[in-house]
């Protein structure tokens, strides 16, 4: 069964079709991966699947414990809720933050404050500090950022500051993570180690992952599905050797062959 559906989503600005009638399904624990040349409107349909912009027309369905929900007209705060997190094109960590401090500020919507038993420092209170701060601690550990954990976020090289943008992400605790270009400026030591990240969260944090990406070579070695957009349009869809050898895939944007 699904966990996210996605049903003639379109998205348009102006007279721009950004994203045209796209169909698409993430089955849980899958990774997928969205491909396509720039301005394809990849970004846009993550926006939308993360309530960061309401979509011109179309459905999201999120198959919960409980039966299906439409994801339209939720908020982006309410949608991390609901187990959709997601890690941005442009790294946007809080940089005058330690890299804890990011990773708290992500937890916020899971650990919510009774006033009294703040004030009087009640039982509950430091319960919920220990809860809170031995996530936190698992998470540096599981990120490799123990030994940065009180580094102002914005002073770390930007190979661990991507890092620290998963690991806070993986801090609300999703269904569903959307990594947007990930790999983007990462040298190929850094790819590599990105790509054990995106297994680790994949076997450790039973996640289901959605990654969009222009590096093919991580993309064809990771994925077990690709969506490709092309001009807003959904053109192909399969495993990595179909889309390899896919005509229109090819044409307009493997250009003859998989490269990095």
């Amino acid at each position: 069964m699904a966990l996210l559906t996605v049903t003639n989503l379109s998205k348009k600005f102006g007279g721009l079709d950004a994203v045209s009638n796209v169909d698409m399904h993430v089955d849980e624990g899958e990774l997928v991966a969205l491909i396509g040349p720039n301005g394809a409107g990849k970004t846009t349909l993550f926006n939308m699947l993360t309530g960061v912009i309401p979509p011109t027309s179309g459905k999201i369905s999120l198959t919960t414990a409980t039966g299906t929900i439409s994801l339209l007209g939720h908020k982006p705060y309410q949608v991390a809720k609901l187990g959709l997190a997601r890690t941005f094109q442009n790294i946007r960590l809080f940089a005058n933050l330690s890299v804890r401090d990011n990773l708290l500020a992500a937890m916020t919507h899971r650990y919510t404050e009774n006033f009294f038993a703040e004030i009087l420092r009640l039982p509950a209170y430091y319960k919920k500090e220990a809860k809170v701060g031995a996530w936190t601690d698992a998470l540096l550990r599981e990120f490799d950022l123990t030994d940065v954990a009180d580094v102002d976020a914005g002073n770390l090289p930007y190979g661990t500051q991507r890092r620290v943008e998963i690991a806070r992400a993986t801090a609300t605790s999703p269904r569903i993570i959307f990594l947007d270009e990930p790999a983007a400026g990462m040298n190929p030591e850094e790819t590599a180690a990105l790509m054990k990240l995106i297994g680790k969260l994949r076997s450790d944090f039973q996640l289901t992952v959605v990654l969009i990406e222009h590096d093919m070579s991580l993309v064809m070695n990771i994925a077990e599905r690709i969506y490709v957009l092309n001009q807003g349009k959904l053109i192909a869809e399969g495993t990595p050797a179909a889309i390899q050898k896919n005509p229109a895939v090819i044409d307009s944007y493997l250009g003859g062959g998989v490269h990095a």
